[in-house]
């Protein structure tokens, strides 16, 4: 879990992977604030983790080449290399091929029942990465060598799918001159059927639970942000500039395969399609509450209602709910900047509790504060203070009685009981030294009182902000629905 949600911080802020990466410093900055805020305060002193984040870089700019990387508590050092080495002309080739000649029995053709799939299971599989992992004499993307020795050695063709999975590297035979006989084209004439199938069985699971996001995050930044498309341009190209960025997106998680992720990419986004639209929309307006004037002005287009191109008239998609409810940029724009500067506070401030409620926990001993933990061994000691002082009365009487002892029975007899009540006394006062050990510093106290005082100051001021969330909350779910239906739709001629 922890390689997945820093991969997918590296995958959702930092730009392309190329062999011209610059890791800045406000990218340093970033990057250790994220794991500040989502990972425990010890995790970069842990070596384990640090190894972790270096896999992480090393996944994310493995399609263009090897990293040199360095880390600390509070930087990174980061430079890319290309590969000194052409999956093809790699000397390991051979050596892999050998490697799957001698395990023929761990590959399991027409898997599942099916022609089109093949199976090599987890023992073949990690025994050709253990390989990998051993290879010092050249730098060589290690899973398309991978692929392109599984490829070579199996004999498929350059279109079959290779998928190098965490238990097995599975292969799907994609034969595009039979599918093409396929009638239904809007899946690249891959059956409907061979799509769902493939869905279910790698693509449905927590792995891929951030891909729309990421898929709509990739689409605001390259065609908004940077490319500033206008609304034309947008209407005319929006649903196929998503199903590339899909299609891009699923060749590098499983394999270069276009023709068969091409039409994958249209299922999966036939399936997703609100999802996608809404991350899209709720990314707008988070721009429009920084008054991104671009935004703004790409949002006045939903206002136009009528406008004139090359001499005809068109009807422009306006930001109306299922209720008729219209809403333009200057009615939303304070309840979106209130909705989401109070979405953003919330967070922070929750993040806040949290950190300071970690805090207070460790200055608890025993599920107890520090105030109750410190008041029960002064209860404790009290009480070890009451019987010292019954054992002293006794002894003291003990001593009398021994003045007028009868006989020498009776003396040894109370001179006995005198010395087992000091052995008494001499482990209570033990146990009172130890309970004044264990006793909470004063300053541990202070610093309890004051994160609990802090905590509860922080809490007033979350609920205010949620309040506001609140009462916004409506109001800014209908205007990412209006939004939503004015992304989807086209200006009408009128």
């Amino acid at each position: 879990m922890k390689y997945d949600d820093i991969k997918f911080y590296l995958r959702s802020n930092l730009s392309n992977p190329s062999l011209e990466f610059e890791w800045r410093d406000e990218d340093n900055k970033g990057f250790f604030t994220f794991i500040k805020e989502k990972f425990p305060k010890k995790f970069l002193n842990e070596k384990e983790n640090l190894l972790t984040i270096r896999e992480a870089f090393a996944s994310y700019f493995e399609p263009v080449g090897y990293i040199l990387f360095k880390i600390n508590k509070n930087e990174i050092k980061l430079k890319v290399f290309p590969y000194s080495v052409e999956v093809k002309k790699s000397k390991n080739v051979d050596k892999i091929i050998n490697i799957l000649d001698e395990n023929k029995n761990s590959i399991v053709n027409s898997y599942k029942g099916k022609d089109d799939q093949i199976y090599l299971d987890s023992k073949l599989r990690n025994k050709i990465f253990s390989y990998i992992y051993t290879i010092e004499d050249e730098h060589v993307n290690a899973k398309e060598l991978v692929r392109f020795s599984v490829r070579k050695g199996l004999e498929l063709q350059n279109e079959d799918l290779i998928m190098l999975k965490e238990d097995c590297i599975f292969v799907k035979l994609c034969d595009i001159t039979k599918k093409k006989k396929v009638a239904d084209r809007r899946y690249n004439s891959i059956d409907e059927k061979e799509m769902q199938d493939f869905c279910e069985e790698h693509f449905k699971n927590k792995e891929n639970k951030n891909f729309f996001f990421i898929t709509a995050k990739l689409f605001v930044e390259k065609y908004f942000l940077e490319k500033n498309i206008n609304n034309h341009e947008y209407e005319k190209k929006v649903f196929s500039l998503i199903q590339l960025i899909i299609t891009e997106q699923l060749m590098n998680k499983f394999d270069h395969c276009e023709e068969f992720f091409k039409g994958f990419a249209g299922y999966i986004f036939r399936r997703n399609f609100t999802d996608v639209f809404e991350y899209i929309a709720e990314l707008i307006l988070y721009e429009v509450s920084i008054s991104n004037n671009y935004m703004i002005d790409f949002l006045k287009y939903y206002s136009s209602n009528i406008i004139v191109i090359n001499s005809k008239r068109y009807k422009t998609p306006s930001l109306e709910t299922d209720g008729e409810l219209k809403w333009n940029v200057i009615s939303m724009l304070s309840i979106v900047k209130m909705y989401l500067k109070a979405k953003l506070a919330i967070k922070s401030m929750q993040y806040d509790i949290d950190k300071k409620n970690a805090e207070i926990m460790n200055l608890c001993v025993n599920g107890l504060s520090p105030v109750e933990y410190n008041d029960k061994n002064t209860e404790e000691k009290n009480k070890i203070i009451h019987i010292l002082l019954d054992f002293e009365r006794s002894i003291d009487n003990c001593y009398d009685s021994l003045k007028f002892a009868k006989n020498e029975n009776e003396k040894k007899e109370i001179e006995k009981e005198i010395d087992l009540t000091k052995k008494h006394m001499q482990e209570m006062r033990k146990q009172k030294k130890e309970l004044l050990n264990k006793s909470v510093k004063r300053s541990d106290i202070n610093k309890f009182l004051e994160l609990e005082k802090n905590v509860a100051s922080i809490s007033r001021r979350l609920e205010k902000e949620k309040k506001i969330f609140n009462q916004n909350k409506d109001s800014f779910e209908s205007i990412k629905h209006a939004l939503v239906k004015a992304l989807i739709s086209k200006k009408q001629l009128v």
